[in-house]
């Protein structure tokens, strides 16, 4: 029954290019559900789902325990015209604030990557956004490459994560591996900034160790940039993939 009624759910919310645009509260309220088993309360109001269909998620385990399962496949339908199942926080600051954001991630066990070409895959990307307080709008915005991501590939047989930075992303660090089947703790410490004062820490398990620090800008314009994690990917990748989500947190820190 639990199974059958989050099909119908999702039956409901995740046909459209977007959940942010289903029409009414109940729809909202669907999509929330979802949501749920990864963030708290506070968060919610600037969530969504980006996701073409029922296939492309899943709600994993029970009760207490339940976390969110995203899905790829060869053949899946576009949104936002690219290769994706994201979940996306639009969280609220300014330009010079320190934001903490923080989740953990699986992968399955035979997670099969796109090695040895190892084209773009994304699973944590900050993007930039129109300043609707200055009238901005989609159209004609242009359309730039995250200035902070996380992306996942293989390097001798093993899996490892990497990160890009800067509006041009010429920063990168990584790899550092991972392993299938077992749970990662993640975290990124972002001082937003249009100029040189700008920085992102990472940590990967160890959240008392930074894994690596980039310095330098990180933004496009000077309006906040939205957390999307998930995947999204080269859309000649054909395989069918799997990573789990769980307990995101997002925080603005205070003044050190």
């Amino acid at each position: 029954m639990k199974r059958a009624l989050q099909f119908l759910l999702l039956l409901l919310v995740l046909f459209l290019p977007s959940c942010s645009q289903v029409a009414g509260p109940d729809g909202r309220e669907r999509e929330l559900s979802y949501l749920r088993c990864i963030m708290p309360e506070s968060l919610l109001e600037f969530a969504h789902v980006e996701a073409p269909a029922i296939e492309n998620i899943a709600i994993q385990g029970a009760g207490a325990d339940q976390y969110l399962g995203l899905h790829l496949f060869a053949g899946q339908k576009k949104i936002n015209k690219g290769i994706r199942a994201e979940i996306s926080v639009d969280y609220p600051y300014q330009s010079g604030d320190t934001v903490r954001y923080a989740w953990r991630f699986m992968v399955p066990k035979g997670f099969q990557s796109d090695a040895p070409q190892n084209r773009w895959w994304i699973i944590g990307q900050w993007h930039d956004q129109p300043n609707r307080d200055r009238g901005e709008s989609w159209d004609g915005f242009p359309s730039n490459s995250p200035p902070v991501l996380l992306s996942i590939g293989e390097l001798d047989g093993r899996l490892g994560i990497g990160m890009a930075y800067g509006p041009d992303q010429s920063q990168k660090r990584g790899p550092f591996f991972i392993t299938p089947d077992q749970w990662h703790s993640i975290a990124f410490e972002i001082r937003w900034s249009q100029s040189a004062d700008g920085c992102a820490v990472l940590f990967l398990d160890d959240m008392s160790q930074p894994t690596a620090k980039i310095d330098g800008p990180n933004m496009h314009n000077d309006f906040r940039h939205f957390l999307k994690i998930g995947m999204y990917r080269h859309p000649e990748i054909a395989t069918e993939n799997w990573i789990y989500l769980d307990d995101l947190t997002i925080t603005t820190q205070t003044a050190r």
